[in-house]
């Protein structure tokens, strides 16, 4: 009798009171609860991922479908991005060892050659100066001008000024500047994370980053989570290489003397809640699905979570969640949980359309039972030994009987 008031006392408080022992994480009905309601200056947003959701993702989603919008602490180690900053830079600029050639044409030939007589009518005479070498100095000589600045500027640049400086001197002067011969001066630095650390020089064509990148042997790592850092004089930007690859005008043409350095850059998400385990897993390609994702964590467990809590926590641009009628925060970005509920057949298919991003977290809500289930454990381990010793003294007094 006593055995099972005992017992009725202890079912009452693993109904009723089984909170205090240990959860993996908040409850689903938490999670919801909490939603909008701003705590520790956090505030999200709920989203049950529907067809409507997954199109406003599409729609508002990072340049880099891949990234969390909120990006990595760590990225401010890469220094700014845009490399598309650095501009096009003429492949004529004029380096440091190239050497330079420059034609001048006079129509009366009275500076630079001899004068032509009255009423001759001749070809305009071409004078050309000797090749010169742009040493530290920058400069090269013209004479009846002096010393002209040539270093980093472009031909026609160097045109014009010697045009300009000849005029008062001679009768509409034609002045053409060439850079016949680089040698030395005209190299880019490629290293980090690539098969064959090199110098490529810059080719009087031009040469484009990712020409330089291809000189090197490429990145040893994927696209999507190398990042590529130029440095170019004091002035340091950096982007994804698969941005590189995808957007033209991050394809920079390079100047003499940049230096490139590529860096793998691990994009990873995380699993928490009732899998069994908490883990940190890698994005090995760039379109991981979240099905993927829930199939690399170990999916929910079956005596622990709730199919129909799956959460994923990300950090999305603010535009999204207006576009579906939200009033976000007021900065950029803002936090946002999805609900995946896979008690629904559709939800399936809903989760083999909802892209992964680096730094998302998945977690795993446990379900409803699950604390009683573990209390119920916890007093088994209290009841087994009364209830086997109870057994083991009925077999002694049968066989005491014999």
């Amino acid at each position: 009798m006593k055995f099972q008031v005992l017992f009725s006392a202890i079912c009452l408080l693993a109904i009723t009171g089984c909170t205090f022992l240990p959860s993996s994480g908040p409850s689903g009905f938490r999670v919801k609860g909490a939603a909008g309601k701003e705590a520790n200056g956090i505030c999200y947003e709920l989203l049950e991922l529907n067809q409507n959701v997954l199109s406003a993702i599409k729609s508002n989603a990072p340049k880099a479908s891949y990234l969390s919008a909120g990006g990595r602490k760590s990225d401010d180690l890469f220094g700014k991005r845009g490399l598309e900053a650095f501009g096009s830079v003429s492949s004529h600029a004029i380096a440091m060892g190239d050497v330079v050639s420059v034609a001048i044409y006079e129509s009366d030939s009275s500076l630079f050659g001899p004068s032509l007589a009255a009423g001759t009518i001749s070809v305009s005479p071409m004078t050309a100066l000797p090749p010169q070498a742009v040493d530290q100095t920058g400069e090269i000589s013209v004479p009846f001008l002096g010393r002209v600045r040539v270093l980093g500027r472009n031909l026609g640049e160097v045109e014009e000024e010697i045009r300009e400086g000849l005029k008062m001197k001679t009768a509409d002067p034609q002045v053409v500047v060439t850079v016949s011969e680089r040698h030395g001066g005209d190299l880019v630095s490629v290293a980090g994370d690539v098969k064959a650390p090199t110098r490529v020089p810059v080719s009087l064509a031009g040469t484009r980053l990712i020409d330089a990148i291809a000189s090197a042997g490429g990145s040893q790592s994927a696209p999507y989570d190398t990042m590529v850092t130029v440095t170019r004089n004091s002035e340091i930007r950096s982007d994804l290489l698969q941005d590189v690859f995808d957007i033209a005008k991050k394809n920079i043409p390079l100047r003499p003397s940049d230096t490139i350095v590529l860096r793998k850059r691990l994009l990873s998400f995380l699993s928490f809640g009732a899998t069994g385990r908490i883990a940190s897993h890698p994005l090995t390609v760039e379109d991981v699905t979240l099905s993927d994702a829930v199939a690399a964590s170990g999916g929910p467990s079956d005596l622990q979570a709730n199919p129909s809590t799956i959460f994923v926590y990300r950090v999305e641009p603010s535009a999204m969640l207006r576009a579906l009628g939200k009033a976000p925060s007021a900065g950029p970005t803002t936090p946002v949980v999805y609900q995946l509920n896979l008690h629904d057949p559709r939800g399936f298919f809903l989760a083999n359309s909802f892209t992964m991003r680096d730094r998302d977290v998945i977690y795993y809500a446990p379900a409803g039972s699950a604390g009683l289930l573990k209390f119920m454990g916890l007093i088994n381990t209290f009841i087994a030994p009364a209830v086997s010793g109870l057994g083991v003294a009925g077999s002694a007094a049968t066989l005491g009987a014999f």
